[in-house]
């Protein structure tokens, strides 16, 4: 066993994704504390040629388990037998489709315990705990493995957990997996879609404008579009937005949607219940519009107008115009 941290990094035309890249700061602080190193396997297309430059983000040594655009289960037994030889403390994987895919066969396959999707991870004496929101983000519960529980950890990493450092000097060290021929490294995709840009940026933005029930129809919401674009922003919306069909699922912020942590949040017609709150309360700022006066988004905004948003967003938007000329 090593007070190492591993974690999954996903890499995307020879560049790491903006997981790979949070939880690289992630693996950072805690093997800090472990006292051991950080470890990155690295997997999609491009993974060989970038996983060296990781070490810049602080990872000594990064094992590539693949480096084609295959789907990411494929690389799960290759992940197996990297955890199985080094038995790290920890294996943070980051909650995206690929990463639970991946942290799915590490559990599987290699019996471990597992963890999340939390929102904060730290070791406490040479042991991992975790935190994770409960009954609908009312309740945080501290976790951490029983005694005696194999190690590592799996632990499955919300999105803007962890922030990405500024890239410094070093080169991490690289190795390759050996090839398996487990019936996972079969799998192929049968058919694929791109993702709208918005939807790719919108954990990434620093500028949100998101719109909820009061938004009242689809094409209220180019409004949002309007404003989302003076301010180089990204549109989200809430779960009764996405649920009235209004935008696609892709962009729900929330409970059982996406966490975001921009340095701006404009809601606008949200009520801010605890199931949207949860994942946008690392906002920096937050700027709430609603007709209600008593609307729960209304406590933790940093500004609350009354009044309706469909004579303020546009007077807004042709300000900023104004203003940038």
């Amino acid at each position: 066993m090593s007070n190492d941290i591993f974690f999954l990094a996903e890499f995307a035309d020879g560049a790491p994704q903006r997981s790979a890249l949070e939880l690289a700061a992630g693996a950072t602080e805690l093997a800090a504390a472990s006292g051991g190193n950080v470890v990155a396997l690295a997997y999609g297309p491009g993974a060989g040629d970038g996983a060296a430059g990781l070490g810049a983000h602080g990872v000594a040594r990064a094992i590539v388990l693949r480096d084609d655009a295959a789907p990411a289960i494929t690389a799960g037994p290759a992940a197996v037998e990297a955890v199985r030889a080094a038995s790290p403390l920890a294996v943070l994987a980051p909650a995206t489709p690929n990463g639970r895919d991946l942290a799915a066969a590490l559990v599987g396959l290699a019996d471990l315990p597992a963890f999340g999707p939390v929102r904060a991870v730290r070791v406490v004496d040479g042991i991992v705990e975790t935190e994770q929101a409960t009954l609908q983000g009312s309740v945080v519960t501290t976790s951490r493995p029983v005694d005696g529980a194999p190690q590592p950890s799996v632990v499955l990493v919300l999105a803007n957990t962890f922030t990405p450092t500024e890239a410094g000097s070093g080169t991490a060290e690289v190795s390759r997996a050996e090839a398996s021929d487990h019936p996972f490294t079969l799998a192929t995709i049968v058919e694929s879609h791109p993702a709208d840009a918005a939807v790719v940026n919108l954990e990434e933005a620093t500028v949100i404008v998101a719109g909820g029930r009061g938004i009242g129809s689809a094409e209220g919401f180019g409004q949002l579009d309007e404003l989302a674009a003076a301010l180089g922003g990204a549109v989200g919306a809430s779960r009764a937005a996405a649920d009235a069909g209004w935008v696609p699922y892709q962009l729900q912020i929330g409970q059982t949607g996406k966490v975001v942590k921009p340095a701006l949040y404009i809601g606008l017609g949200i009520s801010g219940a605890i199931q949207h709150r949860v994942g946008m309360q690392t906002a920096e700022h937050v700027i709430a519009v609603n007709k209600d006066p008593d609307a729960p988004i209304g406590e933790f905004a940093d500004l609350f107008v009354v009044g309706d948003l469909f004579q303020i967003v546009p007077k807004l938007t042709a300000e900023i115009r104004r203003r940038k000329g």
